[in-house]
C-alpha cells in the first residue's frame, strides 16, 4: 500500500498542489459526491465530507475506507483539517470532527508519505522530500 496523505484547511490550494504532484487532472478526482468513484480514482478529495455522509447514515467510517483502500491501495486522499478551533456543542459534529481525526491518524501511519498544505505551500511531514 503506498497511500498519501495531504492535509490543510479549506481552500489552502491541496486539490491543485495533488494534481501537479501526480500528473492527474480533474477527471483523476473522486469527490463525496461520488463514494462509488473512491474504489477506482487515483485522487480522493474531501474524506472530512465522506465521513459526515457516512456518520449520517449510521455507517463505519473506518469500514468503508478500509475497503476503499483494499480496492485502491495507491491513493492520494486529501482531506480538510476539522479538528482545529472551538469544540462544537452538538453531538454529532463532535462524533464527526474525532471520526476525521482519528482516520487522519490512522492513514497518516499507514501512508507513505504525508503532506500538509498551507497557502499553497507543501510541507512534507512524512516520507521522501519533494
Amino acid at each position: 500500500m503506498s497511500i498519501q496523505l495531504i492535509l490543510g484547511g479549506s481552500f489552502q490550494g491541496k486539490l491543485e498542489f495533488a494534481l501537479n504532484l501526480t500528473g492527474c487532472s480533474q477527471k483523476d478526482v473522486a469527490d463525496e459526491t461520488s463514494p462509488q468513484l473512491w474504489r477506482q480514482k487515483p485522487i480522493l478529495n474531501h474524506l472530512h465530507r465522506l465521513v459526515y455522509q457516512i456518520l449520517q447514515q449510521g455507517g463505519n467510517p473506518q469500514a468503508v475506507l478500509e475497503d476503499i483502500l483494499c480496492q485502491n491501495p495507491h491513493a492520494v486522499i486529501l482531506c480538510n483539517e476539522i479538528g482545529c478551533g472551538i469544540v462544537p456543542m452538538d453531538a454529532f459534529e463532535r462524533k464527526y470532527r474525532e471520526a476525521v481525526g482519528r482516520l487522519c491518524c490512522e492513514l497518516a501511519h499507514r501512508a507513505v508519505r504525508v503532506i500538509r498544505v498551507q497557502c499553497g505551500l507543501p510541507m512534507v511531514l512524512k516520507g521522501e522530500p519533494l
